[in-house]
């Protein structure tokens, strides 16, 4: 009998793959929708939509009580905007409310796991050192402060029988969001790839099909209560990420410094903190549960994407 799995968030960046994967392992998968064109997408694909809003009591409410496993990726959208600290705090309460909507409508049927996706800026800066553990203090910055409050709330839920895996992925980088915008909308502009100048933070990113099939991984491997880093083996310096965009893009490409008061006054001052932060994490616990990387590092993944990418763009190099 197919297992039955709802996932918020299932049209987005991560979650569009997170949708793939899970249908591709065989579960029976329905996604919460807005939007009836996505909604005409996932029926395509051979999900099942839910048209709704977490953020007011529909027929999702239901759909979400018959699952056996649920992950909760959705957030408040934010990407592209400014981020003063205005919109930090209506993201907050946003964020904040669609915990609680989920988490209520769970309450009285809890499934057998729900996973629960938020960031690695609630655990603050890392240093550029040792990778950093789990099980170790979190000062959160950027995000992390706006993400916190949902992120706290959810030992109450625990304690009340609803089993909740915490994941917390680091940069994911694929053909979109973050990584599209930042890095090969500029090369194929002809444009400089922008960075800080004085910051070359270390960050620990993941492909985005590793971080997809991840989080379906920790519906059955994850242990409920216990947090996880899903980031791949290799923590590196933003340079060196981005000069490896650069020579697998096989576009000409140039870099340019901007100082910090620039970078806030352009995206404010959380994208600016979060930019400036070391997001140095280690998957040891993560690979403790059996997970295996198709990318282990950026060196296998970049080449991957950027090729998806182009062939999206039709972009010939």
């Amino acid at each position: 009998m197919m297992k039955k799995l709802f996932i918020t968030g299932g049209t987005g960046y991560i979650g569009t793959a997170v949708t793939d994967v899970a249908l591709k392992q065989g579960f029976h998968v329905h996604v919460i929708t807005r939007s009836e064109e996505s909604a005409k997408q996932l029926r395509e694909k051979g999900a099942e939509p839910v048209i709704g809003d977490l953020m007011a009591t529909g027929e999702w409410m239901k759909k979400i009580k018959e699952a056996d496993y649920v992950i909760h990726l959705a957030s408040p959208p934010t990407w592209g905007k400014k981020v003063t600290t205005k919109v930090a705090e209506e993201f907050k309460k946003g964020h904040y409310r669609m915990t609680h909507k989920v988490m209520d409508a769970l309450l009285d049927n809890p499934p057998a796991k729900v996973v629960f996706v938020a960031g690695t800026s609630y655990y603050g800066d890392a240093g550029n050192e040792d990778p950093k553990r789990e099980d170790e203090p979190n000062t959160p910055v950027g995000w992390g402060p706006y993400i916190a409050p949902s992120v706290n709330s959810l030992a109450s839920y625990s304690q009340k029988g609803i089993p909740i895996v915490k994941a917390f992925p680091g940069q994911v980088y694929g053909p979109g969001s973050w990584y599209e915008q930042l890095f090969l909308q500029p090369l194929k502009n002809k444009k400089p790839i922008t960075g800080l100048k004085g910051h070359d933070p270390y960050f620990s990113p993941i492909h985005y099909k590793d971080c997809a099939r991840a989080l379906v991984h920790l519906l059955e491997h994850g242990e409920p209560s216990e947090s996880y880093f899903l980031v791949d083996h290799e923590p590196t310096p933003v340079s060196t990420f981005r000069k490896k965009t650069i020579v697998e893009s096989g576009m000409k490409g140039r870099y340019r410094e901007v100082p910090t008061w620039l970078c806030q006054v352009l995206l404010g001052p959380v994208l600016t903190e979060y930019a400036t932060a070391h997001t140095n994490f280690s998957n040891e616990k993560l690979l403790s549960t059996g997970f295996e990387f198709h990318y282990p590092t950026f060196k296998h993944g970049i080449e991957d994407v950027i090729q998806t990418w182009l062939e999206k763009q039709e972009i010939h190099v």
